[in-house]
């Protein structure tokens, strides 16, 4: 039998000393109040952010006039393309995520009470504008520097137009996430204009330079575009009229939107709230984890929507049953073969600028450092098409289950995802080639060999990520000091890394040299390519093995 001894009166004494000092400081403190650390935690971080933006903000003409720009076109469509990418992505999240948030336990225990339902979602939707308008903040801020960058000029009336005109999208787009959340029907004509509105900007980034109009019309459409003409009107020192009725009337589109939102917020139906927390939940828990995998899981999520289904006829083939698998899964996903086209074409304009950047009179010779930053800058754009592509890939690693009836090996099924994207990509190499043909572009031909040579290697550093596994999470528990996170991150990189090592060298010595004889280099990178690819190869297999075991 067990022998238990009384506590002592001195124990009693310290143990009710304990126990009232901490109910007391609880007291002062108060229910859900923040402590003194996460507000002088939170001080520093915003502190850090004005002073890294405010530097940001100073320097952005200079960099300007060391890019050699001059404004133009090119600056009134830069300014206005982006502020119309970012509005989209805005509604976007706002329809995915909320922007009105209950809890579960809120929404299971409170919302079935009998009583008003708008004293509970209102303040959700009060709290929904005061995170947006705090996240505009740093956007209008970057909004500015890249305003002046273009411009090359400094104009002091820039930033707080751009800090209002952002401040008034966010709380637009909230507003417009309201209606969507409370109206499945105004749901599929605002996910409509969000999809026309990356339309527009993508269009205005790519013809607004040598077809003013597109930029004109694009910008005068809506209050979506009007926050980007008073940014760009306000760092071309043109009359302050012209942004002024812009910033006036997206305030007024901005206060109808949300005095319509607080009317509707009450009649949110408790499904809507139910799936938002859920994915709230999800999106929070792959932050968390750092799981990038689990976060486009949740934002690529149908949300009920009806998917379009491709329909192609089977191959009698068994061979060509893994690629006829691979093309239906991107033309059931239609935006990824989308995105993966906007890279290529934006790494080419990021060639194209460092290029025009490095050939500048005045500029200094590059180090080292400077050379391998620059060469990794250059392989993402590339190495981002490949991951886009490369879904197949990852739906088959998400459900192993789903290849179990295929006539393939793991390793063969695994193998047979490098077909369509390298595909792909020589494709557009090809396309490339011909256009630097046609035009005497060397940078295209150049980048057209990268693809070319390259694309196999990259499509497969994609796969080796994608059938890794789930996150090491054992690699951050070797230390408790900051460089714990090292071998985390450089797991989580070695893909990228690998591509890097392919095809950052070519890149960078095409940049740097673009009238130099590109034979040595072709031939390095296709030693370098095949030297990767092999090794991806034997990866990839072992890999497969393992996850099918």
């Amino acid at each position: 039998m067990a022998v238990t001894t009384e506590p002592t009166a001195e124990e009693r004494d310290a143990t009710a000393t304990a126990v009232a000092t901490a109910t007391r400081a609880r007291r002062e403190r108060g229910a859900g109040r923040p402590r003194f650390d996460d507000v002088w935690t939170w001080v520093c971080a915003a502190v850090s952010a004005l002073v890294v933006l405010a530097g940001l903000v100073q320097a952005a003409p200079g960099i300007g006039q060391g890019l050699g720009w001059s404004g133009g076109p090119a600056a009134r469509a830069g300014v206005v393309g982006t502020t119309l990418l970012l509005f989209a992505g805005q509604i976007a999240l706002c329809i995915r995520l909320g922007p009105v948030l209950l809890s579960p336990a809120e929404i299971t225990w409170l919302l079935p009470l009998p009583g008003d339902r708008g004293r509970l979602l209102r303040p959700r939707l009060v709290r929904a504008v005061a995170v947006a308008c705090a996240a505009a903040l740093p956007t209008g801020a970057l909004a500015a520097a890249l305003a002046l960058t273009l411009q090359a000029e400094q104009r002091y009336e820039t930033l707080p137009v751009a800090l209002l005109a952002h401040l008034a999208l966010a709380a637009l787009a909230v507003g417009l996430g309201t209606v969507a959340e409370a109206n499945p029907i105004q749901a599929g004509r605002i996910r409509l204009l969000g999809a026309g509105l990356a339309l527009a900007g993508a269009t205005v980034l790519t013809c607004g330079t040598s077809a003013p109009a597109v930029t004109e019309v694009a910008a005068w459409s809506g209050p979506w575009g009007w926050a980007g003409a008073a940014v760009a009107t306000a760092s071309e020192h043109n009359s302050p009229l012209t942004w002024a009725a812009a910033l006036a009337g997206l305030a007024a589109c901005t206060t109808i939107t949300l005095r319509k939102a607080f009317r509707t917020a009450a009649a949110i139906p408790t499904d809507a709230l139910l799936s938002r927390a859920r994915t709230g939940r999800e999106v929070t828990q792959g932050a968390t984890l750092l799981d990038l995998r689990a976060l486009t899981l949740v934002l690529q999520s149908t949300g009920g929507r009806r998917r379009w289904t491709a329909r192609i006829p089977m191959p009698r083939s068994r061979w060509a049953v893994p690629l006829w698998r691979d093309a239906v899964i991107l033309l059931r996903h239609p935006w990824r073969p989308l995105l993966a086209c906007a890279a290529l074409v934006a790494g080419f304009a990021q060639l194209h600028l460092v290029t025009d950047w490095l050939t500048e009179p005045n500029h200094q010779s590059a180090g080292p450092l400077k050379a391998a930053f620059m060469g990794l800058l250059l392989v993402v754009p590339p190495y981002l098409a490949a991951v886009a592509l490369s879904e197949p890939a990852y739906q088959d690693t998400d459900r192993p289950r789903r290849a179990l009836l295929l006539p393939l090996s793991p390793g063969a099924l695994a193998l047979s995802h490098l077909a369509v994207p390298t595909a792909f990509l020589w494709t557009a190499g090809g396309a490339a080639w011909t256009a630097s043909l046609l035009s005497g572009e060397g940078p295209l031909g150049a980048y057209a060999t990268a693809l070319l040579l390259a694309g196999p290697a990259l499509v497969g550093t994609t796969l080796v990520g994608a059938y890794r596994g789930a996150p090491r999470y054992d690699l951050l528990a070797l230390s408790l000091d900051w460089y714990a996170a090292l071998p985390f991150i450089l797991w989580r990189l070695a893909p990228t890394l690998a591509a890097a090592f392919v095809t950052a060298p070519y890149l960078w010595h095409t940049a740097y040299h673009p009238t130099a004889t590109p034979d040595a280099d072709t031939l390095w990178l296709a030693i370098r390519s095949a030297t990767v690819l092999a090794w991806t190869v034997r990866r990839i297999r072992h890999q497969a093995k393992d996850l099918h075991s």
